[in-house]
């Protein structure tokens, strides 16, 4: 927002003299940003002035530090409100913009707990609702029917559960643990020395 009666038709103040310069840059009024480190909601009380960059800043070639030769740059005054802030910038006649931004507030309350969304009916029991007749679905030509009662299809399951064990096969002379190749059905090859 600029008003219209920020034009004085003499040059304005050099900030901190009674000096007037024709190359003062206008002054920014507006209000801090919330902090990033903090997710609290925003308490600004203070307006800051500023003024427009009038350089670009410079990089430092070695440790890569951020410098500027605008003597405006380092200039941020805090103010109580906006009024205070404009009349300090009209008492000093300078250019001045002020910067609102938008009020972000939040259509619906934010929901403190997990349950106070959770809804207390569901279904055909919830308020106006009214059930859906289901009917006679036609139903599909195809039949269901399990895998394994296919002509060619072989169940594993029975025949596993007719098999032997070969642990209880084993003859009541192939144990003690003594012996064990003879009932895992290891074959030794000759016990002679070469």
């Amino acid at each position: 927002m600029m008003k219209g009666h920020n034009r004085p038709p003499f040059r304005p103040k050099i900030p901190g003299t009674d000096l007037a310069s024709p190359d003062l840059p206008t002054a920014l009024i507006y209000r801090p940003a919330r902090s990033s480190h903090t997710s609290a909601p925003i308490r600004r009380q203070h307006w800051i002035l500023e003024f427009e960059p009038a350089r670009a800043p410079a990089i430092e070639p070695l440790m890569g530090w951020t410098a500027t030769e605008d003597p405006y740059r380092p200039i941020r005054l805090t103010f109580p409100d906006l009024d205070s802030a404009i009349a300090f910038a009209e008492r000093n006649d300078w250019q001045y913009i002020v910067r609102h931004e938008p009020d972000k507030r939040r259509s619906v309350p934010p929901r403190r707990f997990w349950w106070e969304t959770v809804p207390t009916s569901k279904g055909a029991d919830a308020p106006g609702a009214h059930r859906i007749e289901t009917g006679h679905r036609p139903s599909s030509r195809q039949r269901l029917h399990r895998g394994i009662d296919a002509a060619s299809v072989r169940d594993l399951s029975a025949e596993l559960a007719t098999a032997a064990d070969p642990v209880c096969e084993a003859s009541a002379e192939s144990f003690p643990a003594s012996d064990p190749p003879a009932w895992i059905g290891a074959t030794v090859y000759g016990s002679g020395r070469r």
